[in-house]
């Protein structure tokens, strides 16, 4: 799996963070085993790589460390790029702990997080303080690097445009909440699928232009993204298997209270009435049929 796909999962993740925050349940506690076991994994495999090129440096041989150049560059681009993803999961995970008052999942995900971090710390090393590279690719690298922070601040102010708190997983936190502001703006329905689209594309263009065609760890990435396509429910989707709608979600959230407050109508005893005691409730003769 190529690490612009893992960007495409952050962007897909992202732009349907809001609905998934509005939503009546969280993320499976097997889904978020199996992303942090996917990501240790990998970044097991990541620090052996870069292990490798310490190694290559202490040598002192020019035609060694131009070979870990040739053979492991992909992986620097996979760190650097990935970590959008990283970055939109932890920001997700703390948006629904916040939200139920928990901490059950961000323990995880910001773990991962300061996992990627050092790992993407070790990369900027190399790429400033490294040997054996061309010009052309460092000139590459820095550039990708910059093109996947501005990104992921993109990436994280969908989230951050309905829970501004999440705009510290940003890169640049005054450039999320700016992005922030401009996703509240966008409007909804067409608009704003348009607005996504048209985003993907050119995050995707960017992406594709900058790193290389082949991929180093693709069965690692697949595992990761594999284990965050699990923390999506089955309730997030419609019948045709597409993603649902932050209007829809709040739709079905008010059509199931309704259902509820029905439900509780018929019950016998107000002892079985949970939501009796709100103040909405006690207007009207909501409690004749219990007192009168």
């Amino acid at each position: 799996m190529h690490c612009t796909l893992v960007a495409d999962l952050a962007a897909l993740v992202s732009q349907h963070g809001p609905a998934i925050l509005c939503g009546r349940d969280t993320i499976p506690s097997h889904a978020i085993a199996q992303y942090w076991s996917a990501s240790s994994n990998r970044f097991e495999l990541w620090h052996q790589t870069l292990a490798r090129y310490r190694r290559a440096q202490q040598s002192g041989e020019t035609i060694r460390l131009k070979a870990w150049w040739t053979e492991h560059v992909t992986v620097l681009e996979e760190v650097l790029v990935t970590e959008m993803l990283t970055r939109v999961v932890a920001a997700l995970a703390a948006g629904l702990d916040k939200k139920y008052g928990i901490e059950e999942l961000s323990p995880v995900t910001h773990a991962v997080h300061l996992n990627h971090l050092e790992a993407r710390n070790r990369v900027q090393q190399i790429m400033l303080f490294g040997r054996g590279n061309s010009v052309q690719d460092a000139v590459r690298l820095n550039r990708l690097r910059q093109g996947v922070e501005r990104w992921t601040d993109t990436l994280i102010g969908c989230l951050a445009s309905q829970h501004p708190e999440l705009a510290r997983y940003g890169m640049n936190q005054d450039r999320t909440r700016q992005h922030a502001e401009e996703y509240r703006s966008s409007g909804i329905g067409i608009a704003q699928r348009t607005t996504h689209w048209l985003m993907n594309s050119a995050m995707n263009d960017m992406l594709r232009r900058r790193t290389s065609k082949t991929t180093a760890l693709p069965q690692a990435n697949r595992n990761v993204a594999a284990s965050v396509v699990m923390m999506l429910r089955p309730d997030l989707f419609d019948s045709v298997g597409a993603l649902k709608s932050l209007w829809l979600h709040r739709l079905q959230s008010s059509t199931h209270q309704a259902d509820r407050v029905l439900e509780e109508l018929k019950q016998p005893d107000i002892e079985k009435a949970v939501t009796a005691d709100g103040m909405d409730s006690t207007s009207g003769n909501f409690l004749d049929r219990w007192y009168c």
